[in-house]
């Protein structure tokens, strides 16, 4: 028997709306694995990286860590007072950079009198945001090997916990100013991330490159 023509053409429709089911199907599953790859990709991406993207792409800046940073700026910019900090957007936040030689003493973790006074309208701006701060101490690469007393006991000092140290006492400075325990993190990294490579270097290079590596450095993200 033969298909009639009106049975041959239910059969082409449906085969149609079959094919059609399917190509929607395939791109849904791509659609889904793209969306899966994104959130992966956004979970390993830095604070700072992915709030540049989101800035370029809404154009907006309010209330990001790009806003943040231009601000902060301004202020080291506009304030005379305000010494001793740079301010740059990096890939992992916001980073200011503090002088130790500002802020300590030649191999000393207790921060001088009034040290970070200065840098009151900077925190103040951080403070009202809901952002962390990292707390990192750098030293530089000079052996460092002694004794030192604390508490009627006398500890062995090196680089990794005089960066420690050092970093301390600025997270207590800012424990006092405002800010509370769950919005900072103490990091020590001694050497090992430098700003200026002392591979080579001799005299007074040598001592340039230590000075620029020995610093406190606020993460903000």
């Amino acid at each position: 028997m033969r298909m009639s023509e009106l049975d041959l053409n239910d059969s082409q429709d449906d085969s149609e709306s079959k094919t059609a089911f399917y190509i929607s199907f395939s791109d849904l599953m791509v659609m889904l694995g793209v969306f899966f790859v994104m959130l992966l990709s956004i979970s390993q991406v830095d604070v700072g990286s992915f709030e540049k993207v989101k800035t370029g792409v809404t154009g907006n800046t309010s209330g990001t860590l790009v806003e943040l940073s231009n601000n902060l700026a301004k202020i080291v910019e506009d304030d005379p007072d305000v010494s001793g900090v740079s301010v740059r957007m990096a890939k992992d936040g916001i980073r200011l950079v503090l002088d130790t030689k500002a802020l300590f003493e030649t191999g000393s973790a207790n921060l001088k009198p009034q040290a970070l006074d200065s840098l009151e309208p900077i925190l103040l701006s951080i403070l009202a945001t809901k952002y962390t701060i990292d707390v990192e101490g750098h030293t530089d690469d000079a052996p460092l090997h002694r004794y030192y007393r604390m508490n009627n006991e006398y500890l062995l000092e090196t680089n990794w916990s005089l960066s420690g140290r050092r970093a301390s006492s600025v997270i207590h400075f800012l424990l006092q100013f405002g800010f509370t325990e769950k919005r900072l993190r103490l990091v020590g990294y001694a050497s090992t991330r430098p700003i200026n490579r002392f591979d080579g270097k001799k005299g007074t290079a040598l001592e340039a490159a230590r000075a620029n590596n020995r610093r406190v450095s606020l993460l903000v993200k």
